[in-house]
């Protein structure tokens, strides 16, 4: 622990110009978060993969917003190589689904209060109930879904509710949005979106089954089941090109630099 309290905030890498956080493990990652939350240090946790780099580059309001964050999860499996193609280093993926569940588990044995916002009113009340009994001595002080206009009393509530800790499921960039604009007024330590995440923990959506999982290709299982995904997957193409050309220029200016000396 005493190494995460000389961080404070961990290192990270660059792909393709998007910082990619660097944990050992899931615990490391949980060691950091737990510290900072008892500490009452403002944290804002986002997932990054693939296409969400891609749209960075295209995006400048989504790149300033990443550029924010505190933490930058390994999301995808893409992102892993990326790092090893670009930097030779090792970094350990943690998806945002997990980091979800973990946190909670952490929570419920810390005591700590979760506000669940966003999704439909049939997954945002679906999502309590799972979870509920899931971690029965969980507290869940709050819930609303994303099917409101008034952000202001969104925000309202979830300070009236104690939270520590927020969860925002409404979509990428959707949500890295609405986090990065209304931060400034949250009283929650801790904020992650969490896409689809509410969907699966409710029953609503399948997760991919432990072999996707396992090889990283949950992206495969999703266009397989949903094909009109495939407008937004072609940006995985794009991002290993970038990835491609980054690690070949990388090596060309490495061994121009051998040459010289």
């Amino acid at each position: 622990m005493s190494q995460l309290t000389a961080e404070r905030v961990p290192a990270s890498l660059s792909i393709l110009g998007s910082r990619v956080s660097v944990f050992d493990s899931y615990d490391h990652l949980l060691q950091l978060i737990r510290e900072r939350i008892w500490s009452r240090q403002p944290t804002f946790c986002v997932a990054i993969n693939p296409e969400k780099v891609y749209r960075a580059k295209h995006d400048a309001r989504l790149k300033q917003v990443l550029d924010a964050t505190h933490i930058q999860l390994c999301d995808g499996v893409g992102i892993s190589i990326a790092a090893r193609l670009l930097h030779k280093k090792r970094i350990a993926r943690c998806t945002g689904i997990d980091v979800f569940l973990l946190l909670l588990g952490l929570a419920e044995r810390e005591g700590w209060k979760a506000f669940l916002f966003g999704a439909s009113p049939e997954v945002n009340s679906a999502t309590h109930t799972a979870l509920s009994v899931k971690f029965p001595n969980l507290k869940i002080v709050g819930r609303q879904h994303g099917y409101v206009k008034d952000s202001a009393a969104v925000v309202d509530a979830i300070n009236r509710s104690g939270a520590d800790l927020l969860f925002v499921a409404m979509g990428s960039p959707r949500q890295e949005f609405w986090i990065d604009e209304h931060l400034p007024a949250l009283r929650t330590t801790f904020c992650m979106g969490v896409g689809g995440s509410f969907d699966v923990v409710s029953g609503t959506a399948r997760r991919a089954p432990a072999p996707f999982r396992k090889t990283g290709t949950e992206w495969l299982y999703r266009l397989l089941v949903q094909p009109s995904r495939l407008k937004r997957q072609m940006a995985l193409p794009a991002f290993a090109l970038g990835v491609l050309g980054g690690a070949i220029r990388r090596r060309s200016i490495a061994s121009c630099t051998e040459t010289q000396s």
